[in-house]
């Protein structure tokens, strides 16, 4: 097909003899794409065999576009999640306080009749982020990596995630916030965390007969979630944690626009002497 036409003059130069591989995540979705939605085109054994290659290839290009080194991945999932981790931070706060009503996440009451709502005074605690493949990577190397004051993933947790290279679709990271009243308010355990993680849909992509495709019940099933953060992780440490991400992406960024100036006035000077 025509797509699968310019994927390959994307991938490979012919009059250079260079292969992008910065293309490889694009042959594996492809690849993936039509086993489980053509099964019909016929091409079960040439697909799967690409299918390997490919999986195996993006396994290991994939997770270096976000950095190849620890310090690399840091510094690039601080800039690049800072915004989510502030709303994450943001919405944690929320959840834990009483006495803040934000109107912005109290029940719509246009909808509440239709669903018989009892409670419509009450606020919405639960959050769902839709994000990219991207930011999930980044979010999970900022977690797994931390920063000079340590991270808040378990040892198992990092290990679980190393050995998860790629993130399928509904890949999920899921923070859970629990309240212990028996603690005084004041108390920092009286809010704990739990973090969750599922790298999504990873089960092979099985290709079948258009007809008994939708037989196969697991060929879409999601990973089980996994607790990868540390044991008794209060709500304040988790705060914390994305307090210090956030400055450090915002002072990348700072040093980032320095760096760019600073060029752009080298090459004025430059200019100016010829």
């Amino acid at each position: 097909t025509e797509r699968w036409r310019l994927l390959y003059c994307k991938l490979y130069d012919e009059e250079k003899d260079k292969f992008d591989l910065s293309r490889v995540p694009d042959v594996h979705d492809n690849v993936r794409f039509d086993m489980l939605h053509n099964p019909h085109l016929g091409l079960s054994r040439t697909l799967g065999k690409l299918y390997k290659l490919a999986k195996l290839m993006a396994d290991c290009v994939v997770p270096q576009e976000y950095g190849t080194t620890v310090e690399e991945k840091k510094s690039i999932g601080c800039k690049m999640c800072s915004t989510l981790l502030d709303k994450i931070k943001y919405d944690l706060i929320i959840a834990r306080t009483d006495n803040q009503v934000d109107m912005r996440y109290m029940i719509n009451m246009e909808y509440s009749d239709d669903h018989h709502i009892n409670t419509h005074w009450r606020r919405i605690r639960t959050r769902l982020y839709f994000t990219s493949e991207s930011h999930l990577h980044t979010l999970l190397n900022v977690l797994r990596f931390g920063d000079a004051h340590g991270c808040i993933i378990s040892a198992k947790g990092r290990e679980r995630i190393s050995l998860s290279p790629e993130l399928c679709y509904l890949t999920q990271v899921v923070m859970r916030l629990f309240e212990d009243n028996n603690k005084d308010v004041n108390d920092p355990k009286r809010f704990r965390i739990e973090i969750l993680f599922s790298p999504g849909a990873t089960a092979t992509p099985l290709h079948m007969a258009e007809n008994d495709r939708d037989l196969e019940e697991t060929r879409n099933e999601t990973e089980p979630l996994y607790s990868i953060g540390m044991d008794d992780l209060t709500c304040n440490q988790v705060e914390d944690f994305f307090t210090r991400v956030i400055e450090q992406g915002k002072a990348g960024d700072d040093d980032d626009l320095k760096t760019a100036k600073s060029s752009s006035d080298d090459k004025s000077k430059k200019k100016k002497k010829k």
